[in-house]
Order: C-alpha cells, then structure tokens, then sequence
C-alpha cells in the first residue's frame, strides 16, 4: 500500500527542523534517496509523434517492428522527457529506466501515438507495419501494445507525478483534417452546413459516452499511481492558423476546428475540477495561450509550432504504403518545448505549495493550506434555464492572469483559489463580456452561484473599456 503523502512531509520536515535546514523535493528524512518517481502516459501528443528520433528507430526495420518505444512513436525530444523537479539535476529523459538506474529519479514513458481512453486501462492497442524490403518482399507485421496501466507493475516506490494528455483520439480531430488533405469530403462546401461541421457535430451528440471515459481514465490511473500522486492533465492546442491555408483549409473551416478545440479543452478542465472536488490530486494544464502567443504558432503559421498536414510518408512512419503521414497536426520540436514550459510551470506550483507545507510543519506544525473552493453556474438572462456551455473565466489577481477556467454543458464551472483579492472575467461567445470582484479570507468565499449573463445585443456599452479589461 503507498505510504500516505502528508506523513512523509510531516517526518521529512520533523528530521530537518532537527537539522535545522530545509531538504529538496525528493530527498529522503533520513539522508537516503527517496526518488522522484514520474509515469508518462497518454496519446500522441504525449509521446512526440512527429518529432524524430523515436526510441528505438537505431534498430534494422526487422528488429525496429517488435520495439514497443518505435511502435508507440515516443520521441526523445518528447515533453514529459522535458520535464523538471527540483532536487533533480537535469531533465526527465535523463533518468529514462530503460536506459539508466537512478537512485535520484525514474521517469516510465508509456505515451503511445493513436491511443484513446480505452487503452490506457482497458484494451491493449494494435500497431501495424508495412514497408517494402526490396522490389520482391514486403514485410508486414501487427504488435499488440500493452495497456498503458501495466507500466506501473514495473514501477517500484511511490509515485510522484503522471502526466498525461488523453481524449483527442477518441474525438478525432486531427484524423478529420489529415483526411481532408487526402481526398475526404470532410471539408466540402455545399448546401447547408459543411461536412465539417456535421461531423463535429457527431462528436458532441456522444461526448457523455466520452466524458465517462475520460474520467474514468483519471480514476483508474489514481488507483494505478497511488492517491499520494499528482496527475497532470495537458490540453491540447488550437491547430490551424486562424487564417486557413488557402484552397486547402478556409478560415471558416480553421475557425471551426481551433473553437471547437477549445470547446474540448474546457470539457476536459471541467472534468479535472470535478474529480479535484471528489478528493483526487489533479490538476489540468492549459497550453492553449501559449500557442496562441505572438499572433498564434499553429500549423500554417509564420512560426509554426505544428507541423503542418504531411501527404508524403516520412522515414519513420510505421506503415510506409499509402498517402499521409502520422507526423501531421502534431506538436514539432518547438511545440514540444512549449508543452515543457506549460506543464513545467505547473509542477514548480505543485513543489511550492509542498515546500510551503514542510515549512508550516517544521517551523509552527500547522496543518495543510487549504483553498476557498469556487464553484457556480453561468445561464442567459432571459431565460435562465438555459446554461451557458464553454465559457472562458479568466482569474486575475494584481492584474495577472493566474488561471483559466471553462463552463460544462450544464454551464457548471469549480476551481480552486487561495486567499486574496480576485477579478473574475467571464468571456461567452454571442454574450457580453462580465467581470466581478472576489474576496477570499480564511480560505472562504462565497459561491459565485447563477451568473446571468446577457446577449451583446442586449448589454449596455461598457463606459470606459479598460474598466472591462483586467488584463
């Protein structure tokens, strides 16, 4: 059973009060290691499809067909592999557990290229082969990956972070614009809506089914991992410039793709703080805003951090026959190190916050800080019955943007904040744009309850704009 998180900061602080100092995140009380122990899952924008090399492309293709890391894509320039903690010299991929034995950190990547919800607890997930040998043989292969889950029947201690980004595959969203640029009608213009939107459609009359099998992934990785261990959830990026790409993909369509996109992230961010009320250590990562940086890094864009849609097969691609290739809409090199800065800003926020409870133990032995939970509901004014789905709530506090949150379908939205003076912005598109003040003292607030918000059409226009604008 894993020994309880709060206890071994209670003697961790307890032994270095003794010692009359503060030890690093990682080391143990009584001077021996203690490592960091971290477990990457998740799909391809977790294992760094896209961005060669891959673990295990050194191997002749008869050997390389067999290798799990090649067959799941997981690249060395990967972002869990970027990943920092303190007391930890260098990065993840530098304590690698298939290549090295360290007493002072285990990183286990089990990140796989196509995988949905269900392989990560359910269902082991199929790699195919086909490559041309020579002008006479062709070699095919299928290889059953293992579950994602099984890699923590080789972890040894406790676990201290998972990472992980999940859903995209089950909605489909890059498979719907690769297909585009490889004779689909996805994105046909005709009477009525575009295929596009009539396919997006389809992905949120199932989205229940999604949503159950999305929080169920991050129950079964906190019963895998430990309840001591902190799960983080990445997002996903918008992915396409905001401005098409010529006849290939239209402003409509890259608009279509990169709301919807967000529409998912919020879904996403609103099942983290559900499960965070349930008691569970989670917490989910936004990168949406720092792809949309400097006028936006998505594919097609002057500085793109998204390779773009790739109709020729690259070297590396399992299946070596056919048009397209994996790499597209994916994360490249510079995405990849974007997702590292994202997700590494949150991890120094998990330390911080550990750091400050070691203190608070060794020096007054007071109890954990707790947080005001923040919680309400958005719906129209007129009629406030209907909830307002996919709102963004920006927190600001001395005029920084500190968290991003979104709405559920039933406009429902939590969050977690400490005590301090807050300005909450609430932005939903076809509704004026609400801003309000929030106090928290001694770790209480009141619930924002029901926000009725109003229709531009209806709103007054704001006197003074910057009055609007916290940021």
């Amino acid at each position: 059973m894993k020994k309880n998180v709060l206890k071994r900061f209670v003697s961790a602080a307890l032994a270095c009060a003794m010692l009359g100092s503060v030890m690093p995140f990682g080391a143990s009380a009584a001077g021996s290691s203690d490592p960091v122990i971290v477990v990457s899952l998740g799909d391809s924008y977790s294992s760094g499809e896209g961005i060669p090399a891959f673990y295990g492309q050194d191997k002749a293709w008869e050997k390389r067909v067999y290798d799990e890391d090649w067959l799941a894509h997981r690249s060395t320039k990967s972002w869990p592999g970027q990943l920092e903690f303190s007391g930890v010299s260098g990065i993840a991929r530098n304590y690698n557990v298939k290549e090295t034995n360290s007493a002072n950190c285990k990183w286990y990547f089990g990140a796989a290229s196509g995988a949905e919800t269900k392989h990560i607890s359910k269902q082991t997930q199929q790699k195919k082969t086909y490559k041309r040998i020579s002008l006479f043989k062709t070699m095919q292969t299928t290889y059953q990956l293992p579950k994602q889950l099984d890699v923590f029947n080789k972890v040894s201690g406790d676990v201290d972070y998972v990472t992980l980004t999940i859903g995209g595959n089950d909605v489909k969203f890059a498979d719907i614009i690769t297909t585009c640029a490889t004779g689909s009608t996805y994105l046909h213009f005709g009477s009525g809506k575009l295929k596009l939107e009539k396919e997006i459609d389809s992905i949120w009359e199932q989205f229940d089914t999604t949503r159950a099998n999305i929080k169920g992934v991050y129950k079964d990785i906190r019963n895998a991992a430990g309840e001591q261990a902190d799960i983080i959830v990445a997002g996903y990026p918008k992915l396409l410039d905001k401005e098409g790409k010529g006849v290939l993909i239209s402003q409509k369509e890259a608009t279509i793709v990169n709301q919807n996109v967000t529409k998912f992230n919020n879904r996403i961010a609103g099942i983290v703080n559900e499960c965070k009320a349930e008691g569970m250590k989670i917490h989910f990562v936004d990168v949406e805003t720092e792809f949309d940086k400097d006028g936006g890094h998505q594919a097609y864009s002057d500085d793109a951090w998204i390779n773009s849609i790739i109709l020729l097969k690259q070297d590396q691609d399992l299946e070596q026959n056919g048009v397209g290739s994996a790499y597209s809409v994916h994360p490249n090199e510079k995405g990849a190190k974007a997702y590292a800065r994202c997700v590494n800003a949150k991890i120094k926020e998990i330390e911080n916050s550990k750091t400050a409870l070691r203190a608070a133990v060794m020096t007054a032995g007071v109890e954990e800080p707790e947080t005001a939970a923040i919680n309400g509901k958005l719906c129209d004014a007129l009629d406030q019955t209907l909830p307002v789905s996919d709102a963004v709530i920006n927190v600001y506090k001395d005029d920084e943007l500190i968290l991003t949150a979104g709405t559920d379908e039933e406009g429902v939205f939590a969050f977690d904040l400490d005590d301090g003076e807050y300005q909450i912005q609430i932005l939903a598109e076809g509704y004026a744009d609400y801003v309000t003040a929030l106090s928290i003292e001694d770790h209480t607030a009141a619930a924002l309850d029901l926000i009725s918000l109003e229709k531009e059409a209806d709103a007054e226009p704001a006197a003074d704009a910057a009055e609007t604008d916290p940021a």
